[in-house]
């Protein structure tokens, strides 16, 4: 009762700012608002998830013991009755405790699968392609949050282990490249998505989460492939990812009205100072891309994965660095002291603004 009315009440201050009556469809909204007190918190959903998991580990243990593994038949006809199965029974039921039947009986249509072709002898790239293909089907038939977003994170796998099978890491960074454009353009756009039938309502917030694991999976495959043969590639996703960084502080800036250029110049100029030294790991600067894009739309979730992500990367880079344990500590103190001095001027600045 507390909702509806505080929903009535926005629409009233809406109505009066501009001075119309809004048509508004009361009993579809409240149609929605029912729906969304039904929908699970995202821990229900993360544990239902980790129960699907668990029950396909347990099937798979139970086919090693009951002598399933060596039927490449039994394990094709098991892979497709499980996979055709789970999207009925998504499609139909929309429970939690079916949502975990069914993510399990998906999850071991895939393992199935993999264990066919493996004594099919099909070459890993193929069935990691077939993979690809079978979470796209998913994502055009699936309406359940839970199979959209674990289809989205099967895709964005199926691809980077499709790089490494061809034993080219350095594509990586286009991935990289792709997915925080994506990322970027799903997540600001969501008014415009939410207009589409195929993305709208928990399929879009199942993109979006799909997407951002996809992009951190993405920076951590980056950060881990370092090698000094591929350095330039780093420089330049590095690049990319501030370029969209800078980008997105402009927008940000011109939206609270910032429009003095000598303030511009002077952001501009410490992210680049900042992120230039840390530019030979693109997880640093596209964690803190995901950490100011979520907090832009206020995306809790995102921010939490920035936060980490920001943490890890910069733990890895402070740990990758070939270089001395003394000569670490002072480049950790030199940094503290020149973001203390920077934290002041920044404070002292808007104090002067604030008595102004």
């Amino acid at each position: 009762m507390e909702i509806k009315t505080e929903i009535q009440n926005i629409l009233n201050v809406v109505e009066s700012k501009i001075g119309r009556v809004l048509n508004v469809d009361h009993s579809k909204m409240e149609i929605a608002l029912d729906h969304s007190r039904n929908n699970q918190a995202l821990t229900i959903k993360v544990l239902s998830i980790l129960g699907g998991i668990l029950a396909t580990l347990a099937f798979v243990v139970f086919l090693y013991v009951a002598r399933f593994d060596k039927s490449q038949t039994a394990l094709y006809c098991f892979s497709a009755i499980f996979l055709i199965l789970s999207l009925w029974m998504n499609k139909r039921y929309d429970k939690v405790l079916l949502d975990t039947i069914s993510v399990c009986l998906y999850l071991l249509g895939y393992v199935l699968f993999g264990m066919a072709t493996d004594i099919s002898r099909v070459e890993p790239f193929v069935c990691h392609l077939l993979f690809s293909l079978f979470a796209i089907v998913t994502l055009t038939i699936s309406r359940s949050y839970i199979l959209t977003f674990i289809s989205v994170l099967i895709f964005t796998g199926s691809l980077i282990a499709v790089i490494f099978d061809f034993h080219h890491p350095d594509l990586l960074h286009v991935l990289l490249s792709i997915a925080s454009l994506m990322t970027v353009y799903f997540t600001l756009n969501e008014a415009k998505f939410l207009k589409i039938n195929f993305t709208s309502g928990k399929r879009y917030q199942a993109i979006r989460t799909g997407l951002t694991f996809s992009y951190l999976i993405c920076l951590y495959f980056v950060g881990r492939s370092l090698s000094d043969e591929n350095w330039a590639y780093n420089y330049i996703s590095s690049a990319i990812q501030i370029l969209i960084l800078l980008w997105l502080i402009n927008y940000l800036l011109n939206r609270f009205h910032c429009e003095e250029m000598g303030k511009k110049i002077f952001i501009f100029i410490v992210v680049l100072v900042c992120l230039g030294f840390t530019a030979i790991s693109p997880a640093i600067s596209g964690s803190l891309l995901l950490l100011l894009l979520s907090f832009k739309v206020n995306y809790r979730t995102g921010v939490a994965l920035g936060i980490m992500g920001f943490i890890y990367s910069i733990g890895m880079f402070y740990y990758d660095l070939n270089i001395t344990l003394l000569q670490k500590s002072l480049i950790m103190f030199g940094s503290g002291v020149f973001f203390i001095l920077l934290y002041f001027l920044i404070f002292k600045k808007s104090n002067s603004h604030e008595k102004a």
